[in-house]
């Protein structure tokens, strides 16, 4: 069995041996894996016969209709203590009136671009649907702003006072293995939905089960981002929002097919001919465009057969009338290029420590790229670190191949406290877990970086964005500019939304990349560039935004290594992709892109 077909059965929670018992229930004839081509099936045959429609025709006439009927009657609501209701919000946009009608209608899967008022279309989903008892799903660091802008909505908008919050990663967690059961939701929303695009995270199991246990609960899921490489990681969220009316493959030989087609693949070799996918096209296309790019002209008429679907709402224009350029900034540090060399030759720490894996080895590489590294102090023993990887390995292949539930590591320890699974791995590291407590510490070997972002910053008086908390901390106490970090709020507590415009910031990525109005801002400085185009998408999508009155956002990367180079190139692929199969036009597929690789570290 290859590598790849366990990853792909892994992601759906399958094991070889479920493979194999498929295998022998269909005599064996069709193995999960196609060979050369797509092949005719039902779910194609399925997917072709449903309905189309072209949503945009209809969008102006839905958005007055709805504005009227949705807004609170004769003037703003008297609801006491509310904040000024947020720009862009006095009349319902197409794209949001449409969804409405969809969620009440079909049912609403709605990947819709960055800045296109997913908040609104989300709490008023609870009032078409009638809601009783409305869950609202999203990013734990994107509840407090969503706590603010559901109360001022609430004074112009007819939303509900008892919509419930919950964060993923509250619902990942072990002690909310039964807060859906509890909650019992007739409506569930999904903002940032690509949160539950992994299958074996807790998250997305525990939504999967409840709603297979309760056919009745509506779910609809909105991201602006909602696939990163491959149609897998959307595939079974559009089931649960539309059911039979679903424009993807449910059954996975299909599904497995369809991705060896359309996905971004790391190695084309593992591509596979359309075949009978190229009944999706028009018979335009198959004689003019396919023999000039099979894989766009496939690629473009999938998005046009999942965005005309009746309950798929989709924007499919991304640029805005203000311009977007990317551009970079090299720093030459001789002083990191032993570092680099050892790092990527012998897989060396500055500090003589070795990476374990690859993953590893890039992290490093991103810090010392920004002129330090994190160690360990002091470093672990051997046999706890070798203990620690051996069970991390066991947790990791229990919860890809359970079929008892278990999602997270408390529970196959307690699993294997019960007997259920050997427990020789578990009483190893056990032995010596606490024996050793990690503590970390940051490692200088150049400041230029630091010096750079102080400098931009005094120019440009925008936002430098930052991976590691380590650099946001002292950029910060170096220059006196707030760090916004965990919530989105700087030491003193204060939310990024309330810093005052024209000054510079720094905020983390991980806390600011998703979710955040910025639009006051239009210059960036990206420390440690993403290196995936659904990430470059969310964090660009913070200033280049509705609302944005500058003729031109403007993006600096800082470059410090070639990896870093081919990593948003990458991206940029990444970007293409999505644009071809959903619709979405990325902002790096129409940025005017100038990113250089000059004066690198060797």
């Amino acid at each position: 069995m290859t590598d790849l077909l366990r990853t792909m059965l892994a992601d759906i929670g399958m094991t070889p041996e479920d493979h194999e018992r498929a295998k022998a229930r269909s005599g064996g004839e069709r193995l999960l894996m196609p060979a050369t081509a797509v092949q005719r099936g039902p779910e194609l045959d399925r997917v072709l016969a449903l309905p189309r429609r072209v949503w945009e025709l209809d969008g102006e006439r839905l958005a007055d209709a709805l504005t009227a009927h949705l807004r609170f009657p004769g003037g703003p609501n008297p609801y006491p203590g509310g904040p000024p209701l947020p720009p862009g919000t006095q009349r319902l946009r197409p794209v949001q009136a449409t969804a409405l009608r969809d969620a009440h209608d079909y049912g609403l899967f709605a990947p819709i671009r960055v800045g296109g008022g997913k908040t609104l279309i989300s709490l008023l989903t609870f009032v078409v649907l009638d809601a009783k008892r409305p869950l609202l799903i999203m990013p734990a660091k994107l509840i407090e702003k969503t706590r603010r802008e559901m109360h001022a909505l609430r004074r112009h908008w007819l939303i509900p006072g008892y919509v419930r919050l919950l964060s993923y990663e509250m619902l990942g967690r072990e002690q909310s293995a039964d807060t859906l059961e509890e909650h019992d939701p007739d409506v569930i929303a999904a903002d940032e939905g690509h949160k539950l695009k992994n299958r074996s995270a807790a998250c997305t199991r525990r939504v999967g089960r409840h709603l297979e246990a309760h056919s009745e609960t509506r779910f609809i899921a909105m991201s602006g981002t909602i696939t990163k490489r491959s149609i897998r990681d959307y595939s079974h969220i559009v089931h649960w929002c539309l059911g039979p009316l679903a424009p993807t493959p449910k059954d996975f030989n299909t599904l497995t097919e369809w991705s060896m087609v359309l996905d971004e693949q790391r190695n084309d070799e593992q591509r596979i001919a359309p075949g009978a996918l190229i009944d999706l096209c028009t018979a335009e296309e198959r004689a003019d465009e396919y023999p000039l790019d099979p894989l766009r002209t496939i690629r473009r008429a999938y998005r046009r057969r999942l965005t005309e679907t009746p309950g798929v709402v989709a924007t499919q224009e991304g640029a805005l009338g203000t311009s977007l350029r990317i551009d970079s900034i090299v720093t030459p540090m001789p002083e990191i290029e032993d570092a680099v060399i050892g790092l990527r030759r012998d897989w060396v720490r500055p500090d003589g420590e070795v990476c374990i894996d690859a993953i590893e080895q890039w992290r490093h590489l991103r810090e010392v790229a920004c002129g330090f590294f994190y160690r360990w102090n002091p470093a672990p023993p051997q046999e706890w670190l070798t203990r620690r990887r051996n069970w991390a390995k066991f947790v990791r292949d229990v919860l890809r191949n359970n079929r008892r539930g278990i999602d997270s590591e408390s529970q196959v320890m307690r699993a294997c406290d019960k007997g259920d699974y050997e427990s020789g791995v578990l009483e190893a590291w056990r032995a010596v877990r606490d024996s050793y407590q990690i503590s970390t510490e940051a490692v200088w070997l150049s400041d230029r970086i630091l010096k750079m972002a102080a400098e931009w910053m005094k120019q440009e008086k925008g936002i430098v964005w930052v991976e590691h908390i380590e650099f946001g901390h002292e950029l910060s106490r170096r220059t006196g500019v707030p760090y916004y970090w965990r919530g989105g709020q700087n030491r003193e507590g204060k939310p990024i939304e309330d810093h005052p415009p024209g000054t510079p910031l720094i905020a983390s990525v991980a806390s600011n990349s998703e979710g955040r109005n910025l639009q006051a801002w239009s210059t960036n400085l990206i420390i440690s560039p993403p290196t995936t185009g659904s990430v470059c998408e969310q964090l660009i999508g913070r200033t280049h935004r509705d609302g944005q009155e500058a003729d031109e956002v403007t993006v600096t990367l800082s470059i410090g290594l070639r990896e870093q180079v081919a990593a948003f190139e990458r991206a940029c692929a990444d970007a293409q992709y999505i644009s071809d199969t959903t619709g979405q036009q990325q902002k790096l597929s129409y940025a005017d892109i100038d990113v250089v690789a000059q004066h690198l570290a060797p």
